[in-house]
């Protein structure tokens, strides 16, 4: 018995091994003679010869009846033709050797409906409901096409049928809601979206899309759909409504279920769960909700180093939104978290105080840069760090707590903040010598600034230099609009020759603070009022650059180009207005 078996088994091993080679030769000269046929019957069908494609494809179908390629083909042939109808033979030959197709089955509905031979659309609408009891498919195609042909009543009815016929309150629960935000019932629509979000929120994507393209009741919709998912006893469906928020921007809603969430997962599932919250925040500019999530995962770093990167993410986010308070507490940490003297723990604390000089009072200030100064007495970043907190102190108005904070401190950022307290306390002959003794340590841009700004006093009035003075102050300060009003008040009261500098320099504090508008308007003044200063040079190339930019301002611009060229030849600035002029003529 036992050899019979050996022998039969060996006998199906051989001529299996006869057979399937055949087979698969077969199969693979099928599928190479029906990519031939078919790209005959496409060159044929471009060059318009309907016929022969039509015969090319026929006999590919004799070949291979359930060949969908050569069935689309022949269709797209036969429309060309302007005669669809003769492809319905064709899909009922397919349909009986293959009942399942349901791109097939859907081109039948689909050329009936623009036959208009509605009776026979739904009696082939029934037979396929029929041939797939409990499929989703033949009621998500029917209502396709009943949509186009019936109307979106007649589609929602279908798609409900569908529903009765599966069994299941979900099946069909995104096209349902697709349907329903189309006739305007959103409210219904965001209950069929809330359902097919899944088990699995595996739809959430797809769902967030829909909702931004409402036209109108986006944030409404969405505030709704991520209500329904929030009460869901299902994880996996509260864990997609904390994702659809933050994908809305529901900052509040996103970090309420984001805890809650959170709260019911464990181990490396919340850890990953956290990532993509702080992630999804970030990019969604909801600092809170990203803070509050990088702060969780900072919780569970297992070393202070992984502790300070999450650290840092929040600090980068927290600036990011202006939020200060968020920011310090976390550089607080990271300056903590290194050993006593050490470089990184130095640095790390000069940030605090940065940090700190935006908020804190004068005597919290100077406390700081005290504990600073005696832990690291010659610290590079002192000079800086006097600055910073000095130059808070003078805009809170306490100019003898900034004077004390810089003593004993020496520096080009501490030497400039010196320069100008001996301004503000209308010193201009001390002041103006302090800032020419900084000039060489300060960055190339502040120092361009600081040159111009110490000779223009020097060849001003006493007046004059009183007004260019306590506006210098000012914009140094960061108060923009007030040290342009000193300024063009100032030229009211003082001498004609003297006007033209002070509205240069006006002009000049306003781009420095991106008043563009503001300073184009002081420009505009200058070349109309003193048309032969000698700041008119640079007011009216700064112009026309101004004026290019704007709307409708290229003619504008090459008008005043035109002008400075023509009237000022020998100007220094006239080789640059030359490039810029051929600039805008398009040269």
């Amino acid at each position: 018995m036992k050899l019979q078996r050996f022998v039969q088994a060996s006998l199906v091993a051989m001529v299996l091994t006869l057979v399937l080679p055949c087979v698969v030769e077969g199969q693979g000269r099928r599928g190479s003679e029906e990519g031939r046929l078919l790209r005959d019957a496409a060159a044929l069908e471009s060059r318009g010869d309907y016929e022969r494609a039509e015969m090319v494809l026929r006999r590919l179908l004799d070949i291979d009846p359930t060949s969908t390629g050569g069935l689309f083909a022949l269709d797209r042939v036969f429309r060309a033709q302007g005669e669809p109808e003769k492809i319905l033979p064709v899909v009922d030959v397919f349909i009986d050797t293959n009942s399942s197709s349901s791109g097939v089955r859907y081109l039948k509905l689909r050329v009936l409906a623009d036959l208009d031979s509605l009776e026979a659309l739904e009696a082939e609408a029934t037979r396929w409901f029929k041939s797939e009891p409990g499929s989703e498919v033949p009621y998500r195609e029917v209502a396709r096409v009943y949509e186009s042909v019936f109307g979106m009543d007649r589609a929602i009815e279908t798609l409900r049928l569908g529903r009765e016929a599966t069994g299941r309150d979900d099946a069909l629960a995104m096209e349902m809601g697709d349907l329903l935000a189309a006739t305007g019932a959103v409210d219904s629509a965001v209950e069929e979206w809330a359902t097919a979000v899944g088990e699995d929120g595996g739809q959430a994507a797809a769902i967030v899309r829909r909702i931004e393209e409402l036209e109108t009741g986006e944030e409404n919709a969405g505030r709704r759909l991520v209500g329904h998912l929030a009460t869901s006893g299902v994880l996996a469906r509260r864990r997609a409504g904390a994702r659809i928020a933050l994908g809305l921007g529901f900052e509040e809603a996103a970090l309420d279920l984001s805890r809650r969430v959170a709260s019911d997962l464990e181990g490396r599932t919340r850890e990953i769960f956290l990532s993509e919250v702080a992630r999804r925040a970030r990019e969604g500019g909801l600092a809170l909700t990203a803070s509050w999530a990088y702060e969780e995962l900072g919780r569970g770093a297992s070393t202070p180093s992984e502790r300070r990167q999450f650290d840092q993410r929040i600090i980068d986010v927290a600036l990011a939104a202006g939020d200060t308070a968020a920011a310090l507490e976390a550089q607080r940490r990271v300056a903590n978290s290194f050993s006593a003297e050490s470089v990184d723990r130095r640095r790390a604390t000069a940030q605090v105080i940065r940090l700190e000089s935006a908020r804190a009072d004068p005597a919290r200030l100077s406390e700081l840069l005290r504990a600073f100064r005696d832990e690291f007495p010659n610290a590079p970043e002192l000079d800086d760090l006097a600055a910073t907190v000095a130059g808070g102190l003078q805009v809170r108005g306490d100019l003898v707590g900034a004077a004390a904070v810089l003593e004993g401190i020496e520096g080009p950022q501490s030497g400039l903040e010196r320069a100008y307290l001996m301004l503000d306390m209308g010193e201009i002959v001390e002041g103006r010598g302090a800032l020419l003794l900084v000039i060489e340590g300060l960055q190339p841009t502040e120092a361009t600034d600081v040159i111009q700004f110490v000779g223009l006093l020097g060849r001003l009035s006493e007046e004059a230099s009183d007004v260019l003075a306590r506006a210098g102050v000012l914009a140094h300060r960061g108060m923009v609009n007030e040290a342009v009003r000193v300024l063009v008040a100032g030229t009211d009261v003082l001498e004609a020759k003297e006007r033209p500098p002070l509205l240069a320099e006006a002009a000049r504090i306003a781009d420095r603070g991106e008043v563009f508008e503001q300073a184009a308007s002081i420009r505009t003044r200058l070349i109309s009022d003193y048309p032969q200063a000698p700041e008119i040079g640079d007011a009216a190339l700064a112009l026309a650059r101004y004026r290019a930019r704007t709307p409708d301002g290229v003619e504008q611009a090459i008008a005043i180009l035109e002008e400075l060229i023509t009237t000022r030849p020998n100007a220094a600035v006239v080789p640059d207005a030359r490039v810029e002029l051929e600039k805008l003529r398009g040269g």
